[in-house]
Order: C-alpha cells, then sequence, then structure tokens
C-alpha cells in the first residue's frame, strides 16, 4: 500500500524531515511544498490535500496559517516545539558559552519552556516568553524581541521560524533556531504514517447506499409506473460517478455497493445527495436513500437497510446514514443533522425509540425545556402532524405535560405549550 506524503514548510525543516523519511522501508510518495514565507502554507496546503493522505508541517505555524483551508477528513502532523526540541536548543547555546544565559523564547504554551528548566534545574534562571497563536505575526514577533534586546533583559533570542531566524541573525544579534531532534521528525512521522494507513483504510471501507421510491404503488397508474421505471434509471446512472456495483434487491428497492472514500468524494463529504432534489424536481414522486458502512458487505447492507427505514420513518425524501460504529445521523446534507447511537436492542420496527432518541438530542442542542409543536417541526425538520404525535407519546409516558398556550399576536388558535421533564427523558434514553 503506497503512501502519499505532503512536507509544507520552511526549507530547514523540510530538508530534515527528508533527511529523516528517507531512512523508511515503506513505499513512501513524498512531495515537498517549501515555503518562502510561511503565509504561502494554505496555499500549498490546498494543493496537498487533492492527493495526500497526510500533511507534515515543519512546525505549528504552518499548520495555523493553513487550517482554514484544511477538511475535516484531511490528516495533519506538525514538528513539535517542546521536551527534546528545547532541550537541544539549551545543549547547543550551553556548548556556545559555556553558561546558561538569559533568553527570549518563542512557544506554544509558557508551560513548555518553564517545564524543561524545571527538569534541568534552572528555574531560578530568568527567560521571556512570546507564547505563539493562530494570528502569529513574524514583524510583531521580531518586535517583541527587539525590544527585550535593546532593554538589555535578554543575552539570547531563540525563535521558531526559519524567517525569524534570518532575520535578527542580519543584525548580529545572538539567535537560535528551535530545531527538532532526528528521533522527535521519526516520532511525527510515524503518527503521520499511522494516521495515513488509517485513512486509506477508513476510505476503503465498503459501503451500501439503498434507495427506495416513497409512497411507491404497485398497482399505480400506467403513466406513474412510467415515472418510476424513469427513477430507478435516474438512480443508476447517479450511481456510475460511485463506479459502484449495483442491483435490485426487491420491486423498490435499488442497492449500490461502492467505498466510503468515493462516496465522500462524490458527496462532498456526504453533505450533498443531488439525486433527492434531482428526482423531486423531475417527477412527482420523491426518494429515500439509506447509507450504511461497515467492515463487511453483510454490516454495511444491513445498517444500510435499517438506515432507510429511519429515513422513511423521517418522512421520506432525505438520506440517512448508519456506521461501523452503529450510529445513526441525518438527514443527510440538513442544517438539522443529528447523531446519536443505535442501541442493540433496536430492530427495524422500532421508529419510536430512534425518535425518542433523537428528540433528546435535540433537546440537548435546543438548551431549553419548554416548548411548542412548531419548535419541535422546526428542530427535528419533520411535519406538523409528526411533532404532535412525538409530544402526544411522550406526553402518555409522563415526559412532558401541558403548561400553558401561546399568547398570539396574529389570528389563529394559541398552540400549547409543553414542560419537557429532562430527567425523565434521559432516563426513557
Amino acid at each position: 500500500m503506497k503512501l502519499k506524503i505532503a512536507i509544507i514548510g520552511s526549507k530547514i525543516p523540510v530538508n530534515a524531515i527528508e533527511e529523516v523519511i528517507n531512512e523508511y522501508d515503506q513505499q513512501l510518495e513524498v512531495v515537498s511544498f517549501v515555503c518562502k514565507t510561511l503565509k504561502e502554507a494554505p496555499m500549498h496546503t490546498i494543493e496537498a490535500q487533492k492527493f495526500a493522505d497526510v500533511i507534515v508541517y515543519g512546525g505549528p505555524i504552518p499548520y495555523f496559517f493553513s487550517k482554514d483551508v484544511l477538511n475535516k477528513t484531511t490528516r495533519t502532523v506538525f514538528l513539535p516545539y517542546k521536551g527534546v526540541t528545547i532541550y537541544n536548543t539549551l545543549m547547543r547555546i550551553y556548548m556556545t558559552y559555556n553558561f546558561f544565559p538569559i533568553i527570549s523564547f518563542e512557544a506554544l504554551k509558557t508551560a513548555d519552556i518553564d517545564e524543561v528548566y524545571e527538569d534541568l534545574g534552572l528555574s531560578h534562571i530568568d527567560r521571556y516568553i512570546t507564547v505563539l497563536g493562530q494570528d502569529f505575526d513574524t514583524e510583531k514577533t521580531i518586535e517583541e524581541h527587539l525590544k527585550l534586546w535593546r532593554k538589555n533583559k535578554v543575552q539570547v533570542i531563540v525563535t521558531a521560524t526559519q524567517s525569524t531566524f534570518e532575520r535578527i541573525k542580519e543584525m548580529k544579534i545572538p539567535v537560535f533556531l528551535l530545531k527538532n531532534t532526528k528521533q522527535t521528525i521519526r516520532e511525527t512521522l510515524d503518527h503521520g504514517i499511522l494516521m495515513a494507513i488509517e485513512k486509506k483504510k477508513h476510505l476503503s471501507q465498503i459501503t451500501v447506499l439503498k434507495c427506495q421510491i416513497d409512497h411507491y404503488d404497485k398497482d399505480a397508474s400506467k403513466e406513474i409506473k412510467g415515472e418510476y421505471e424513469a427513477i430507478k434509471d435516474e438512480v443508476l446512472t447517479y450511481g456510475q460517478q460511485f463506479f459502484s456495483v449495483s442491483g435490485e434487491s426487491s420491486e423498490n428497492i435499488i442497492t449500490l455497493y461502492m467505498t466510503r472514500g468515493i462516496l465522500e468524494k462524490a458527496t462532498n463529504h456526504l453533505r450533498n445527495f443531488s439525486i433527492i432534489n434531482s428526482i423531486k424536481s423531475m417527477y412527482s414522486q420523491s426518494i429515500s436513500l439509506g447509507v450504511g458502512m461497515g467492515d463487511t458487505a453483510e454490516d454495511a447492507t444491513f445498517n444500510a437497510s435499517k438506515a432507510l427505514v429511519f429515513a422513511k420513518e423521517h418522512g421520506g425524501d432525505c438520506v440517512f446514514l448508519i456506521n461501523e460504529d452503529k450510529k445513526i445521523i441525518g438527514p443527510l446534507g440538513s442544517s438539522n443533522s443529528i447523531e446519536y447511537q443505535l442501541t442493540q436492542t433496536d430492530g427495524l420496527d422500532n421508529a419510536s425509540s430512534l425518535t425518542i432518541r433523537k428528540f433528546y438530542a435535540w433537546m440537548k442542542m435546543f438548551n431549553k425545556n419548554q416548548i411548542t409543536t412548531r419548535d419541535v417541526k422546526i428542530g427535528m425538520n419533520t411535519s406538523a402532524r409528526h411533532a404532535t404525535r412525538i409530544l402526544k407519546s411522550l406526553q402518555d409516558k409522563g415526559i412532558v405535560q401541558v403548561i400553558g398556550k401561546e399568547t398570539m399576536s396574529h389570528k389563529g388558535r394559541p398552540r400549547q405549550i409543553y414542560e419537557v421533564n429532562l430527567a425523565k427523558l434521559e432516563n426513557e434514553v
């Protein structure tokens, strides 16, 4: 299994990573992006995400600069500025001066420096620390160091970035660049490679998509039956973009087999199932989709069947997913999508249990215990009738009770206000 690794950073850390990566016997395809300035990191990150199984950054700063362009599924690691790296730098300084001078450091956390000083018994020696963050600015960081230098408060500057190191060195000021040891680079690469292998397995996971026409009628008119056939053709054509193997498991269910990686790529990480709106716009029918993932084809198929049941129970015209951990997510592509755990006692006919758990998940997000039918309708993305049934069922269980009615500012019947006993609801779940 060949892994593709992208390296992004300044020249010195990139060269150091390349030197260590040459030791590996594994099949690794490495592409390096050397940044003239670290603000180029996002541009290189966008390019690297097109092919890399993992991105290795030469430090936290290029990673911070790139966070806004990183996809949720992108695996990343960066060389740390702590622990052994700090020890190594202090040793180089001591070897140069034969004593420990007062230093102006850069670090992600003050504790990263303080802990090393404590371990070495150097807590009594003054030091100054500039904390690096996502708003890192080279000019401001240099100025912080220079202020301390001009006031004779420090004797040496230690920086985490090559650009800062080169600028200060030109000023003939004693400066050291934080350099990771080969062992630290090796440990970072090992972690990144494990993440890349996990991603490969993740993307090659067996995935099954089941599609069903809502409100299917086997005794429908010839015209409607013609729509049924056209819809099936549309779904099979849609499946071609997944390079899927397909087969109709029943009169009204089309099953598509694919890998998770292909499905995620074609649906923008499970956010866009265009076939749903496409069918609705072209025909008088709608469809529901159930997506199942699993370690075996049998598990994935079972999860897809269950997910389809939950999509239908939700009212159809939507997509639900059950993954290998038996987590239900849906409706996919909706701002009201909720994730919750499927319990072992759930059967294909136990949709009410699912609804209660979904209601509980929504209530935790809603963060109130007084609601109306309209709140439930909007919050759970369901029909007014289904929202009423949910509240009626919970009222019968003693979980909710009517405490009053809304004061209406317009014509219409005032809605009842329900109070939810959150403790009882949690016990029911």
